[in-house]
């Protein structure tokens, strides 16, 4: 179960006397058909751009046009993460966002994912099920194997094409994106994923790409599974670090970073059982250690891996419960179909089961592993066998200006991502976030970005990103 980046989840409902018409058929999410404030619909495009015979797939779109009468004519496109990750879910949040003031910001969910063909939609259901089970590792394996049968089994009725689903498709849907919208050239914004998207999009169409904006860096040199658990026990050590430099975390957590591996043995002997939606929820080990990399990925949640650690020790059943609700709702937006295949294409042709693995011995404290991550190299492996050349894994060459941003501490994308794409970039810019995680999101973050988006040629003002944020350590 990857997440690689926050969403915020809304949506605006509007009424009209009588629906407007539009060249891209029926607005995919009800409620905005009727709004004038937007563009949305469906573009076609070849599932499997290799094959002269591939079926046509749709994805669907949303286009929240300018505030402003006079905009900008370069439009922003937000590249979500995942990969899989759903995107026209989060249109309520883009809505509010202050850098809809000047220009068009376009959503479009990438195929295979929300409105655009999504197959599996229960799969992230199906997960948590297993993880809610004392598995072993073994017996979460063949868990997921055949959830992951099942899975085929729905693709294949389906007619799917597992051979499409990749960043090169990805980034060529996006062009065919802007040409039916009419746009000479825009702006990418894209996160984790996403970032590796915006990427792939710079390099195989420059002359289109005005500017790039991404953060949580995932660029392609960079490995999912090579430094999986270093990544995840860096930043697990630095919010420890972080609370004990806080006063009050320090007091009212006092020797959590022990704490924590003491409860993580005793669970290893002993899983503890708890009430989540009506039925037993059996937390072991593995668990542990995924819940806390998953509240790892913003300072939203990360000051809450204390107040976690003492409530498995002491049994408080609410705060597990929090947890897991906070881990179930992400489930729900992630389409792991996809975030299988595009991993199996981009990633498993480089690194795969047994770097996790080694990465695990070099790290011993952390065994078991955290649950599903330790698994998820080999159920990718066999999800297909198509498979990215070398080239894929090359870093990318860019003259676009580009604005990169990442959290100190990020578990799963680490700053030294961004540095390493800043290479190759000569007209980037970077600015860390001591006090974040995998997002970055908020008010310093997006005046930054206007600044950058106004004035691409020269360096926005960063100084706000290295000022700490207070955590709120619960």
């Amino acid at each position: 179960m990857r997440i690689l980046f926050l969403l915020a989840i809304g949506f605006f409902s509007f009424s009209s006397a009588e629906a407007r018409q539009s060249p891209f058929g029926t607005c995919p999410i009800p409620g905005y058909e009727n709004d004038n404030s937007v563009d949305c619909g469906f573009i076609e495009v070849p599932e499997n751009r290799n094959d002269p015979n591939s079926r046509k797939i749709q994805l669907a779109f949303l286009v929240l046009k300018a505030r402003k009468a006079n905009a900008e004519k370069d439009p922003i496109v937000y590249l979500t993460g995942g990969p899989g990750g759903a995107t026209l879910i989060q249109a309520g949040f883009w809505a509010n966002s202050p850098l809809r003031r000047d220009r068009d910001f376009v959503l479009v969910d990438q195929r295979g994912t929300g409105y655009s063909n999504a197959v599996c939609n229960d799969l992230g259901t199906d997960l948590l099920s297993i993880l809610a089970e004392d598995y072993d590792m073994a017996e979460e394996d063949k868990a997921l194997r055949e959830a992951a049968a099942g899975c085929k089994a729905e693709l294949k009725k389906a007619g799917v094409d597992q051979a499409g689903y990749n960043t090169v498709h990805n980034a060529q849907d996006l062009d065919d994106l802007r040409k039916a919208l009419g746009y000479e050239k825009w702006n990418l914004f894209g996160g984790s994923y996403g970032s590796r998207l915006a990427l792939v999009y710079m390099r195989d169409f420059p002359d289109q790409t005005k500017t790039a904006v991404i953060s949580a860096l995932f660029p392609p040199q960079s490995s999912l599974y090579e430094n999986f658990i270093g990544n995840f026990n860096r930043s697990l050590s630095l919010m420890f670090d972080a609370c004990e430099a806080d006063g009050s975390c320090n007091r009212r957590y006092p020797d959590i970073r022990n704490i924590f591996f003491e409860v993580l043995k005793s669970l290893e002997q002993k899983p503890y059982t708890f009430k989540w939606g009506g039925e037993p929820f059996v937390l072991n080990a593995q668990d542990m250690l995924m819940l806390t990399h998953q509240l790892l990925y913003a300072r939203q949640t990360y000051g809450q891996i204390p107040n976690l650690i003492m409530a498995i020790k002491e049994k408080d059943e609410s705060v597990l419960q929090a947890a897991v609700q906070t881990l179930s709702g992400r489930a729900q937006i992630i389409n792991f179909a996809m975030n299988w295949s595009f991993n199996a294409y981009d990633e498993i042709a480089f690194y795969g089961g047994a770097d996790i693995r080694k990465d695990l011995e070099a790290h011993p404290k952390l065994k078991p592993g955290p649950a599903f991550f330790m698994n998820d190299p080999d159920i990718v492996a066999e999800w297909h066998l198509h498979r990215a050349p070398a080239s894929e894994k090359e870093p990318i060459h860019s003259d676009i200006p580009t604005l990169l941003a990442n959290g100190t501490l990020d578990p799963v994308t680490p700053p030294d991502n961004a540095r390493e794409t800043l290479k190759t970039l000569p007209n980037g810019y970077f600015a860390e976030f001591p006090s974040d995680g995998h997002s970055v999101f908020g008010g310093c973050y997006f005046g930054m970005v206007q600044q950058f988006l106004d004035n691409p040629d020269k360096a926005p003002d960063m100084s706000c990103a290295a000022k700490p944020l207070r955590v709120n350590w619960r």
